[in-house]
């Protein structure tokens, strides 16, 4: 019975070995289940320990001399039964829950009462029906028993599983920021609070399961449940439920003195961590109290010549105390709050607002930030064009949906072919200018979803169908006399278009040399894909040419091997699939791919870390490459891993209410697209829980100089990551406490109108000139409104360039001049009359008018509000960029491009001088 379950075991850890051992990582691996192993050896030896208690306590059973009466009978015993009952199945459910977090989501753990329950519903019930069976379906000695070894087994599998907890506190290193309240260091939070009281947490759940396994099966003998009565404990089991119960009280005195730290990311009112109120009264309460349950453990731990009625005496008093501190904290705190911090709130809470505003803007890295005051011009001259001729060369006059639905219909050539993402980049295409080219570059990925139903073969979906082809190139500032698209780069194989474009001043050669295609095959992408197998005697699909289909073989360093009879079973047992055994299309170098979806990939390695948003691709060229990166490849994905924390002190949560107080982008991931490999590149050498992964594991981590520059070139600030820091901004700009609390300087993320709906104006690319700066960098903005005010208060620009990437700045506008928003212009252009009379005339000819992304852009001394407008038929139409709507926030024009759109702005702005 036990043979099929450990084949299993062994068949899944040599494939995980295997695919570790392709990145030269097998160690890494080994690492995590040598972790494993030993978490789950320390639990088991305290399991041990208590089973073997357990057998001691049934032994020392004495029955009771007939005609005594019992110590608890009637009322007071069916209490005590049902309490320990009550515990009994508390602890078996917590346990259970527990369990089916730590197998399917690990690094939870930490916070396992904040994450709703998510299994499916036959496992749910399977674990319902065998708490019940343990509890009510066996006989009595049976299921306590089974009971028993029912929590220690989740005990041990939870205590193995959260390796991750145990790791991170023992290897993250001081930051040397030290939280003013408690004077312990930052680090403490960030790693160890949660592997402590996680700690702290299982253990005390181990001693009430073998506490309430004991009291019952003692309250439950023959003949109580029959006379309704308990006789009392005897001699031996007092001695042996002393420990028990003096080590229970030491764990819940732990676990009180550890709370206190949690007072620090308590949203307690305005203030975001401990306030007034905590200081004064729940910290000493809670000191007092874990001082008691300290002194209650020692009373009841059975010291040899203390007198036991002493002790007894003494255990009232304590036990009293203990409740009336509890009761204080429950009943009195929200009494006070109301009664003495509400009247004088400010008063109070001045300095813990000061703690919370300083935490918060450095847990999200916004204590660095550089603030500048702007004053633009209110009408647009002609010097302000000169000034900002870099700007407007790269002005985005395609949004990524309407250039990813034309894409789709243009670009796609195959139904099984899916343009999934789009991502706006930038190329230095023109040498003789120091701004570079945005551009918008495009996977063609390969969607097996879409396959028809009889091409969905078990042989088409992993051996034939195995990769994607190829990517286009956009520029963002242009398109074609019809509307649509200019290309740098379409079509695919031996029909690819590489093109430069006049207009711009870019060659075919500049397009070939900063973007060189290569193996253009998409072995590894965004979209989910099945395992492959590769190369086979069987051909794969390379990407079609006309009416016939191009085929090749897989010549890249990724994979399993599949070379030996061994390897081929393991491979068949892991993916429970037993046709791999009889297939004959397998040779000597066939290999198999797991894990081809490129954010699961690195999940795989990395499972620490936390990913957000989508990869992107991009293609260089990689001159003499550096180890781990293949001779003739260019296509490469980009992935942001991030270091979370729900434990940093004072830090607020996020206002769309995650429970998320420290964000840091500290992994920079390069996937080859063809070979697989995987190299992860620290980027923020000062975060304490990235520099205890890299002690743990120096063998998964790069150092940053370590990245080609070529690559290094196209990082930028992850729109996701600069989205959370735009939302703490919104009050954290803030930095003076009472400005903060009264709270009459709250910004907002204006809204736009997109289409026919209305929705918040997102982070956009521009390329621009930082004041201080010669040459144009590649910048990520946010314009910000005042709350419940349409006007523009300021910007939010992040720098990706360079050594300045990271930086933060932060452009305010005047707060006494009212600067129009994104509102207020949307406003303006579809009251035009000029405007609105042409977008009705359009809806009526069976078009869809769709207005762009609304830009906001500085030039020169001014602003410059761009919008552009796509075309479409109203039944799976073609996006086409029809015209481009300019303003300068006082006047609208509306024309065919960009540059006579200004050119009208600026006549019609002369035109009303006197």
């Amino acid at each position: 019975m036990l043979l099929l379950p450990a084949l299993v075991v062994l068949a899944r850890l040599h494939v995980e070995v295997a695919w570790f051992q392709q990145f030269n990582l097998e160690e890494v691996y080994l690492t995590r289940l040598g972790l494993q192993a030993a978490g789950g050896a320390v639990a088991l030896g305290l399991a041990v320990v208590t089973i073997l208690w357990r057998r001691r306590w049934m032994a020392a059973y004495e029955p009771t001399p007939k005609g005594e009466l019992p110590a608890l009978r009637g009322r007071t015993y069916a209490l005590c039964l049902a309490s320990t009952l009550v515990v009994l199945l508390s602890v078996l459910v917590v346990d259970t829950r527990l369990a089916w977090l730590a197998f399917s989501q690990p690094f939870l753990l930490a916070h396992w009462w904040s994450v709703p329950f998510q299994s499916s519903w036959p496992l749910f019930a399977f674990s319902i029906l065998l708490i019940l069976t343990i509890t009510f379906g066996l006989t009595r000695s049976h299921r306590l028993g089974l009971a028993h070894l029912y929590g220690s087994a989740c005990f041990c599998l939870i205590t193995a599983r959260a390796w991750g907890l145990w790791a991170l506190a023992l290897t993250i290193p001081d930051s040397n920021r030290v939280e003013p309240l408690l004077g312990a260091d930052v680090s403490f939070g960030l790693g160890r609070f949660s592997a402590i009281a996680l700690a702290l947490e299982l253990l005390l759940l181990q001693l009430l399961l073998v506490l309430s396994t004991a009291i019952w099966s003692r309250l439950t003998r023959s003949p109580c449940l029959s006379d309704w009565g308990f006789p009392g404990w005897t001699s031996q089991e007092r001695r042996l439920l002393r420990p028990l119960l003096s080590l229970l009280f030491l764990v819940l005195g732990a676990l009180l003195w550890l709370s206190r730290h949690q007072l620090l990311w308590t949203q307690n009112g305005v203030v975001a961590g401990a306030g007034w109120l905590d200081v004064h009264l729940v910290l000493p309460l809670r000191d007092g109290g874990s001082v008691l349950l300290v002194l209650l453990a020692t009373t009841v731990f059975p010291w040899p010549g203390v007198p036991s009625r002493r002790r007894q005496g003494l255990r009232r008093w304590l036990v009293t105390l203990a409740i009336l501190f509890l009761l204080t904290e429950l009943l009195l705190t929200p009494l006070l709050q109301w009664m003495v911090v509400r009247p004088r709130e400010f008063q109070l809470e001045e300095p813990f607002l000061g703690r919370a505003i300083s935490a918060t803007r450095d847990a999200y890295q916004l204590t660095g930030m550089t603030t500048r005051p702007i004053n633009p011009s209110k009408q647009l001259e002609a010097d302000d064009l000169v000034q900002g001729e870099s700007t407007l060369r790269n002005i985005r006059l395609w949004d990524s949906q309407p250039l990813l639905a034309s894409n789709r219909q243009l670009q796609q050539l195959r139904v099984y072919y899916r343009f999934a993402k789009a991502a706006v980049d930038r190329y230095p295409l023109r040498p003789d200018r120091k701004e570079r080219q945005q551009v918008i570059l495009a996977a063609r990925e390969l969607d097996q979803t879409a396959l028809p139903k009889r091409s969905r073969t078990w042989q088409n979906r992993h051996f034939v169908f195995t990769h994607g082809f190829g990517f286009t190139l956009n520029p963002v500032n242009t398109s074609a006399p019809d509307g649509l698209p200019v290309y740098f780069i379409k079509d695919l194989g031996r029909s690819t278009r590489i093109q430069g474009n006049p207009a711009l001043g870019i060659t075919q050669d500049d397009v070939k040399r900063e973007v060189p295609i290569g193996r253009a095959a998409l072995y590894f992408g965004l979209l989910p894909s099945p395992y492959a197998v590769a190369p086979t005697r069987i051909q794969e699909f390379d990407y079609p040419e006309g009416d016939k289909n191009t085929y090749t073989h897989y010549s890249g360093t990724a994979g399993i091997p599949l070379s030996s009879l061994w390897q081929r079973i393991t491979s068949s047992i892991y993916l429970a699939d037993p046709r791999l055994l009889n297939t004959g299309a397998l040779t000597p170098q066939s290999k198999l791919l797991l894990r081809r979806d490129v954010k699961q990939r690195v999940k795989a390695l990395a499972p620490f870390l936390t990913f957000m948003g989508d990869p992107y691709l991009v293609s260089v060229p990689l001159e003499d490459p550096p180890p781990g990166y293949a001779e003739g490849q260019h296509q490469y994905w980009i992935v942001d891993g991030y270091t979370t924390s729900r434990t940093y002190p004072y830090a607020a949560t996020l206002p769309d209410g995650r429970p998320l107080r420290y964000l840091r982008n500290s992994v920079k991931i390069i996937v080859d697209a063809y070979n697989g490999n995987v190299h992860f590149y620290v980027s923020e050498k000062d975060d304490p829980i990235i520099r205890g992964w890299s002690r743990l594991f120096p063998a998964l981590f790069e150092s940053w100089d370590g990245m080609p520059s070529n690559l290094r070139d196209h990082l930028m600030v992850p729109p996701d990551q600069f989205e959370l820091q735009v939302q703490q901004l919104l009050r954290y700009h803030v930095t003076e406490p009472r400005t903060f609390y009264s709270g009459d300087d709250v910004w907002q993320v204006p809204l736009e109108l997109y289409g026919r709906q209305q929705i918040p104006v997102a982070p956009y690319h521009i390329t621009a000139q930082v004041k201080g700066s010669e040459r144009s960098e590649f910048l990520l903005l946010q314009p910000l409104t005042p709350l419940a005010r349409p006007n523009l208060s300021a910007w939010l620009a992040a720098r990706s360039d360079g050594e300045h990437y990271g930086e933060l700045i932060l452009l305010r506008f005047p707060s006494d001049v009212p600067i129009f928003g994104p509102e207020q212009v949307q406003a303006l252009i579809n009251q035009d009359p000029e405007i609105s009379q042409q977008f009705g005339l359009w809806d009526r000819a069976g078009s869809q008018v769709v207005q762009g992304n609304l830009l906001v852009v500085p030039v020169g001394d001014s602003l410059l509000y761009v919008e552009p407008i796509y075309l479409k038929a109203r039944l799976g139409g073609l996006p086409t960029l029809t015209r481009v709507v300019v303003s300068d926030g006082r006047r609208v024009k509306m024309a065919n491009d960009l540059e006579a759109g200004l050119k009208a702005l600026l006549n019609q702005s002369a035109a009303t001088q006197p």
